[in-house]
């Protein structure tokens, strides 16, 4: 007899204590039915005891469970509450206890649903049915989320249960995984091989194997993890097929198709990468998408509250990219540079529009993007940017270029033709000129160069700028526009990059500087008409100078120049330094100290005298080799007169030394074919040539002969030497004797 039919009698009358009796031995037997699920759990999901059966077995035994109870509570509302109205607490303890089994049986019936969701999950992952695991994972996870009784070993179980189910997850996920892998097969080159020509990618789209991809793929977008897997074939699908055929003209593509895969194989021809034709690259790129399109990527999945094909939603991941890589690997190299050519770049914006038409029926590419065609319509502007990107380019290259190749610039050679002055053809040209009452004319050689060598690299830098000019002249207004600012640029860019990328050869190479000097003047000279001869062929909006440019040139060049200068009057004088003043010529080892450091410092100007004379305009070259001579001249000078002693000996090896240096400083002024008097040249050039000369007179003259040449003030030696500098010349080379004093009581 069952527990049930103990407790209810054959007529259906029942005393109170007999039914506090049943629903207490229900209770016991509730809870060692409790007690058995807790420990088959715990076995298998804490122990890891192999007890399978066992909790199929109290499964069944707690639906037999809640049927009893289901028939004592009927039972307890329809025969005995009528039997317990004079004891309502009687009643409502009865009542009580029947709950609290009914809440320990809910937590068991939980525990049950727990167990068989974990097996479906399991047996479900088994068969490959990963949507039907899926779902299994997900009503788990609401079970779990049900408020359950707090005890202690409720809440152990369910930890352990809850465990369980992540490890489940975990294992589809990775199950999942091993079934895109085996259905998604990629094969290319390791990264290190030299061998390795060939991409393939190998989708496994069998009628067996579309029922496993649809289920796969159904799992996946149930776990959120879709997105991701997605994500990460296009990752790979930009990195093998989007780039080898935007880098490789020279790929073979090919697909292939069996009643169990489908393939798509590059072959990569050349490891020379060179860029593809936009047509070469569509057309192969249709291909791809069709090829994707008739594989398992025309599953439809639900994407945001919305319908969408796998292969749409590569392209929310993917488009951006790959519309980015073929503007800038592709399009951007079909821009032509020349205006002949521009015509046949509507071929390509017709091609293009197609492309993108066919990316966007499949889906692959959203219709907000239309980047492709946005870039190739705007043709001039992409013209003109693609000219001046060329145009500083080439420029770059010939100012880094070697600039020891040079030619000659003769004077009798102008600058380009000047346009007429007069831009209004209604303005009248009869009306006489003003004439200005002291009015200076312009000098027929105020736009010539003197003559000089000039860097054909820089020669060609110029002659650029007039071809691009030139161009602009003929070209849209927008392009015009473009290309006079490249011109700019172009001169901008020399200022910049020629003194850091030459900075060593313009430090130690003294030609290196003078070339660099004439360049620069060379520039400034052409940039002074520069615009205006182009200033009626080019858009009114321009305002087509470069004169503010000129101080800039000018000024690196001048200054450039200066340094070198400067490094050469150090060394000059680090030549003279060993001669520690000149002090005591008499001794044979300070004279030969003294007469190497004099010709040391011919030397050096001899050797800036052949790199120079050459290279830089007379005027200029003349103007720095005397600046060097006269650096020597004024220290010898300025030690000679600080002397405190000379004998006539040492007067006699000065008067040797100085006149060692006079006979070779002339023949630095002689230029052949100029008919400037060498002489007068040193003169000019030398500031302290004369005085130099007065010095080597006195260290020879007597006493006589320096009073004649002061004559009170008024000679050539009082032009030279202030009266103290004489008279302490005089007082070292001379005795003190009442002639020596009377001469210099003379010098005031």
């Amino acid at each position: 007899m069952s527990v049930v039919t103990e407790v209810l009698t054959s007529a259906g009358q029942i005393d109170k204590q007999e039914v506090h009796g049943k629903v207490k031995a229900l209770t016991d037997h509730i809870k060692d039915l409790q007690h058995g699920i807790y420990n088959s759990i715990t076995e298998r999901y804490i122990d890891f005891y192999p007890s399978y059966n066992s909790v199929s077995d109290l499964a069944n035994e707690v639906d037999s469970v809640k049927n009893q109870i289901e028939a004592v509570s009927n039972k307890i509302d329809s025969e005995i509450k009528d039997q317990l109205n004079v004891s309502t607490a009687e009643f409502q303890t009865l009542t009580r206890e029947l709950q609290e089994v009914n809440g320990i049986l809910l937590v068991l019936k939980t525990l049950v649903e727990l167990q068989d969701a974990l097996e479906d999950v399991a047996k479900a992952n088994k068969q490959k049915k990963f949507g039907q695991a899926a779902d299994c994972l997900a009503n788990i996870h609401d079970i779990l989320s049900r408020p359950l009784l707090n005890g202690e070993f409720e809440i152990k179980i369910l930890n352990a249960l809850n465990t369980e189910n992540k490890i489940q997850k975990q294992k589809l996920i990775f199950d999942l995984n091993d079934v895109w892998k085996e259905h998604v097969v990629w094969i290319s080159p390791e990264p290190k091989s030299t061998s390795g020509n060939l991409i393939e990618l190998k989708l496994i789209t069998g009628k067996d194997s579309l029922q496993v991809l649809e289920n796969m793929i159904s799992a996946m977008e149930k776990l959120n993890i879709l997105d991701s897997k997605i994500k990460a074939f296009g990752e790979l699908f930009v990195k093998h097929i989007v780039k080898n055929l935007l880098l490789q003209d020279a790929v073979d593509l090919k697909e292939m198709s069996t009643s169990k895969e489908k393939s798509l194989k590059l072959t990569l021809k050349s490891k020379v990468e060179h860029m593809p034709l936009n047509v070469n690259l569509f057309r192969k790129f249709n291909l791809v998408m069709d090829f994707l399109a008739d594989s398992f990527f025309k599953l439809t999945v639900k994407w945001k509250e919305k319908e969408i094909s796998l292969l749409e939603l590569l392209g929310y991941g993917i488009a951006d990219t790959v519309v980015d890589l073929i503007i800038k690997d592709c399009l951007s190299h079909a821009i032509p540079s020349q205006t002949e050519k521009l015509a046949d770049f509507f071929k390509v914006i017709d091609s293009t529009e197609t492309f993108q038409k066919g990316l966007m029926d499949a889906k692959f590419l959203p219709e907000s993007n239309t980047a492709l065609m946005n870039y190739v319509g705007n043709v001039n502007v992409l013209f003109a940017k693609k000219k001046c990107q060329e145009i500083l380019e080439k420029a770059r290259k010939l100012i880094t270029s070697d600039i020891h190749d040079t030619f000659e610039v003769s004077p009798d050679v102008t600058l380009h033709p000047l346009p007429p002055l007069l831009k209004d053809k209604s303005i009248s040209t009869s009306t006489p000129p003003v004439q200005l009452a002291h009015e200076e004319k312009l000098s027929p050689d105020a736009f010539k160069l003197p003559k000089c060598r000039i860097s054909l690299s820089i020669n060609n830098v110029v002659n650029l700028a007039y071809e691009i000019l030139s161009e602009a002249s003929s070209s849209s207004p927008e392009c015009a526009v473009q290309m006079f600012y490249a011109v700019r640029n172009i001169f901008e860019l020399f200022c910049s990059v020629f003194p850091t990328y030459h900075r060593q050869s313009l430090n130690a190479l003294p030609q290196f500087s003078a070339l660099h000097h004439n360049n620069c003047m060379f520039i400034s000279h052409h940039l002074m008409t520069l615009g205006h001869q182009f200033s009626l062929k080019l858009p009114p909006t321009i305002n087509s100078t470069f004169v503010d440019l000129i101080p800039k040139i000018r000024g690196i060049g001048t200054q450039s120049f200066m340094d070198q200068m400067n490094s050469q009057r150090d060394l000059l004088l680090e030549f003279l330094q060993a001669a520690n003043g000149f002090a005591d010529m008499s001794n044979e080892e300070k004279y030969t100290v003294g007469e190497k450091s004099i010709i040391q410092c011919l030397h050096q100007l001899s050797h800036l005298q052949n790199v120079w004379k050459d290279i830089l305009p007379v005027n200029i070259y003349r103007k720095a080799i005397g600046m060097l001579i006269n650096t020597v001249v004024v220290d010898i000078i300025e030690s000679v007169t600080t002397l405190e002693d000379i004998s006539s000996f040492d007067a006699k090896q000065l008067d040797t030394l100085m006149s060692t240096l006079s006979k070779k400083a002339e023949p630095f002024f002689a230029i052949e074919g100029d008919d400037g008097n060498p002489n007068i040249e040193l003169q000019r050039n030398v500031t302290k040539w004369n005085k130099f000369k007065e010095l080597n007179l006195v260290l020879n003259a007597n006493l006589q002969d320096i009073s004649d040449r002061w004559a009170d003030g008024k000679g050539p030696l009082a032009m030279a030497f202030t009266p103290n500098e004489l008279k302490q010349l005089i007082r070292a080379l001379f005795q003190n004797t009442d002639r020596r004093a009377t001469v210099l009581a003379k010098i005031k």
